[in-house]
C-alpha cells in the first residue's frame, strides 16, 4: 500500500513539475530533490529508518522541501530529529530500569515506509494543493498535521518514562503507561509542547494572519494527538484486527498504530481547514 503512495506522489511530482511549476519552482524541486537524498540516507546509515523506507523518504521530503518552503521542510526536520531522539532516549532510560516492563511499542526499531506516510500523507497532499491554489489555509493544514504528528510522538516518548499515573481516554479508567489510547499529566504536557514547537514555524511563512494560524495549529495540533490516542483506545477496546499488507515488517499492533496516526493527522488538518473556511474566510 505504501508503494502505492510512494508511485502516485511521485507521478504527481513530476507532472506538477512539468506543468505547473515555473524556473524557480524547478530548482527549489530539485534542491529538494537533493537534500531529500541526503538526509534519507544519513538516516537510514543512523539506523533511523529502513532501507525501503528512504524511498519514502526521498519523495516525501522532495514534496516538503520543493514545493513549500523552507519553514516547513525545517519544521518537518525538527520533527524527525526530536522524535527519534526521544525515542532513543526513551529507549535508554527503560534500559536503565528493567523494573519497569511497561507494555509499549517497539520504539527502537527502524521507521519503515508505512511510518513515514502514516504521518506524512496528509501533509504531502495539502502541499500539493497548496502549491496548485496558493490559499493560506491549505499550508495550515499541512502545518497541523505536523503539529498532530508532533504532538502524538513527544507525548507517547515522554509519557511512558515514569509517566505517574495513566489513564484511558474514554475512560479515564488506571491503565499501564504506553497502553492504547492511555494519557497522563507528563504525556499531556509533553504533546503540548509537541504542537506548539510546530506552531511556531508559521510565522516565517508569510501567512496573512500569522498569530491567529499559529493558534489554530497549536490547538488542533494538540487536538490531533487527542484523537490519536481516542482512536487507538476504541481500537483496543473492540479489539479490531486489521488486515495487515503482505509487504508490513512489522506486527498487528504497529500497522494498528500507523493506522490511528494516518486517521489523526488527516483529521486535525481537515478540522482546522473547516475553522479556517467558517470563521476567517
Amino acid at each position: 500500500m505504501y508503494r502505492l503512495t510512494n508511485y502516485l506522489f511521485s507521478f504527481v511530482i513530476i507532472y506538477l513539475f512539468i506543468l505547473e511549476a515555473n524556473m524557480g519552482d524547478h530548482v527549489q524541486i530539485i534542491l529538494g530533490l537533493f537534500f531529500s537524498l541526503i538526509i534519507a540516507y544519513i538516516a537510514f546509515l543512523g539506523n533511523w529508518i529502513t532501507l525501503d523506507a528512504t524511498k519514502a523518504v526521498i519523495i516525501f521530503g522532495t514534496i516538503i522541501f520543493g514545493f513549500a518552503g523552507w519553514s516547513l521542510a525545517i519544521a518537518v526536520l525538527v520533527f524527525f530529529i526530536t522524535s527519534n531522539l526521544l525515542s532513543r532516549w526513551n529507549r535508554v532510560s527503560r534500559e536503565r530500569a528493567p523494573e519497569a516492563k511497561f507494555r509499549i511499542p517497539d520504539i527502537s526499531r527502524r521507521r519503515d515506509g508505512y511510518q513515514i506516510w502514516a504521518n506524512g500523507f496528509w501533509m504531502a497532499l495539502f502541499v500539493f494543493i497548496w502549491f496548485i491554489y496558493p490559499y493560506d489555509a491549505f499550508l495550515v493544514a499541512a502545518f497541523t498535521a505536523l503539529a498532530t504528528a508532533n504532538a502524538d510522538t513527544w507525548a507517547t516518548e515522554v509519557g511512558t518514562v515514569k509517566p505517574g499515573k495513566t489513564v484511558k481516554i474514554n475512560t479515564f479508567q488506571p491503565v499501564k503507561p504506553g497502553s492504547d489510547g492511555g494519557i497522563s499529566k507528563k504525556g499531556t504536557l509533553a504533546s503540548v509542547a509537541g504542537a506548539g514547537l510546530i506552531a511556531i514555524f508559521i510565522l516565517f511563512t508569510g501567512v496573512v494572519y500569522p498569530i491567529l494560524f499559529l493558534l489554530i495549529i497549536f490547538l488542533f495540533g494538540f487536538l490531533g494527538g487527542l484523537i490519536d490516542s481516542y482512536f487507538g483506545a476504541l481500537i483496543q477496546d473492540r479489539k479490531w484486527v486489521l488486515s495487515v499488507p503482505n509487504d508490513f515488517s512489522g506486527n498487528q499492533q504497529l500497522f494498528a498504530n500507523s493506522f490511528v496516526n494516518w486517521i489523526s493527522t488527516g483529521a486535525s488538518a481537515i478540522l482546522a481547514l473547516i475553522i479556517i473556511q467558517l470563521f476567517v474566510s
